[in-house]
């Protein structure tokens, strides 16, 4: 039975053990992930409106990059197990302010951003790190082959994630339940979760080779990402290809949010139940397809041609939310957009990171996942926020702002087509740049299927 269930996920018996605690630790920081995400946005647009959420984003975005700039330092110079073990405590602990603020009534418009900020730092840090400690794990070709399968277990987090979310909503009308209670609970799993990491890998040796550079800084650190994104043709597409899938994904999630507001009329039981049912659909299909579509397929696919797949998703998308502009034309616009960049974008620019060498593939790495995506968000929310003062000056209608930037999204999204086509054309030529080299921590056997 077993031998058969390994076959169908395609993991090899010797990989069981480590894939699965990797897919279990993902599960659960995407759990907590989620549940704090939904009861965020629900909360602070239900008080704010879907209006001030672009500001919001702005400000989150920026906090983001500083916080993504002093990671870069520390990720190559320190062991990745303890980086992963140190952001999970300390994100524990801050679940625990959380808890004093709700618990002490501090006023919704500032408890709310606070938690939609922790969130957003959730989303882009621990990530980083936990890719790291994966790519440390596995080589090339068995990434292409194993993180789909472990990329799964954010999909089940997810969606006990957000249908916790959603139970909560129940628990708040029937039952004397708060916040305060979720937040110990999350910091207690987070805790629990160090404790089976540090198990997992106890007498575990890696040999990924840590950065020697005593005086790295954030400079030098960026100047390195900036060096292989400027003269790494393949690494650049993707650059330009995550920058336009960042606005695309920014303007279609707005878009999203101001019809749920429309909805809901505001209200934030209403409002939350609906996005934590929504988000656990999304999470269902996103199981599905990474388990028989993405694990399957795209250890088929050249990587060359993986990069492709997203911007045309991204351009169908856009034009199905301008063909059908009704709140089941957007959901059903942002379901696609998301499950293609999620299930099947990550782990292909994951297997690209592989190529990387180990003293650098922590920097390069965070670099592509984390500034690229918070610069299109930027982007994205100050294009929002100008249509918004336009409108707010009667200067151009609530109808000619909803198109302007559903074709800003639309003009995105092909753009990143292109840019898939100039990675096709000099990926051969960027794998001979001496910039990216196959890890020599394994033998040259361990990449060939039999």
């Amino acid at each position: 039975m077993k031998d058969k269930f390994l076959n169908l996920i395609n993991i090899k018996p010797e990989e069981f053990r480590m894939a699965f605690s990797l897919w279990i630790l993902l599960a659960i920081n995407t759990l907590v992930l989620e549940l704090a995400d939904v009861v965020a946005t629900a909360g602070f647009i239900s008080n704010l409106g879907a209006a001030a959420i672009p500001w919001l984003w702005v400000i989150t975005t920026v906090i983001v990059i500083f916080a993504t700039s002093g990671y870069l330092v520390l990720i190559d110079k320190f062991p990745r197990l303890n980086l992963v073990s140190w952001l999970m405590i300390g994100l524990a602990v801050i679940y625990l302010f959380l808890q004093m603020m709700f618990a002490f009534n501090v006023p919704d418009w500032i408890s709310y951003p606070i938690l939609y900020l922790v969130a957003d730092q959730q989303l882009m840090i621990l990530p980083l790190a936990f890719w790291a400690l994966a790519n440390d794990v596995y080589s090339v070709t068995e990434s292409k082959r194993i993180f789909p399968i472990i990329a799964s277990g954010a999909v089940i987090g997810g969606l006990l994630g957000n249908g916790l979310a959603t139970l909560v909503t129940y628990f708040a009308e029937n039952y004397s339940f708060g916040l305060s209670q979720i937040f110990i609970g999350t910091s207690i799993i987070l805790i629990g979760s160090v404790v089976f990491l540090r198990l997992t890998f106890r007498g575990v040796t890696s040999k990924t080779r840590q950065s020697r550079e005593a005086d790295t800084n954030i400079r030098e650190t960026i100047n390195i990402g900036l060096d292989y994104f400027q003269n790494v043709p393949a690494l650049k597409a993707v650059g330009v290809i995550m920058l336009c899938a960042g606005i695309v994904l920014t303007i279609v999630e707005f878009h999203f949010f101001v019809l749920i507001e429309t909805s809901v009329n505001s209200d934030p039981i209403e409002f939350q139940r609906f996005l934590g049912y929504y988000k656990a659909i999304q999470t269902t299909g996103l199981l599905g397809f990474q388990y028989l579509v993405t694990s399957r397929v795209l250890s088929k696919v050249p990587l060359k041609n993986a990069f492709a797949v997203l911007p045309i998703v991204l351009t169908l998308s856009c034009l199905l939310t301008l063909g059908l502009p009704i709140l089941l034309g957007v959901a059903a616009a942002r379901f696609t957009a998301r499950t293609f960049y999620v299930a099947w974008d990550d782990p292909a620019r994951k297997a690209l990171q592989g190529l990387i060498p180990d003293e650098k593939r922590g920097r390069i790495s965070a670099f592509m996942d984390s500034y690229f995506i918070t610069i299109a968000t930027i982007i994205g929310s100050i294009g929002l926020i100008l249509l918004q003062v336009l409108q707010n000056a009667e200067i151009i209608s609530a109808q000619v702002a909803t198109w302007s930037y559903l074709g800003f999204a639309t003009v995105a999204a092909i753009s990143g087509v292109i840019a898939s086509i100039y990675l096709r054309k000099n990926f051969e030529v960027s794998m001979l740049n001496y910039r990216l080299a196959r890890s020599k921590r394994k033998s040259v056997l361990d990449g060939i299927e039999f």
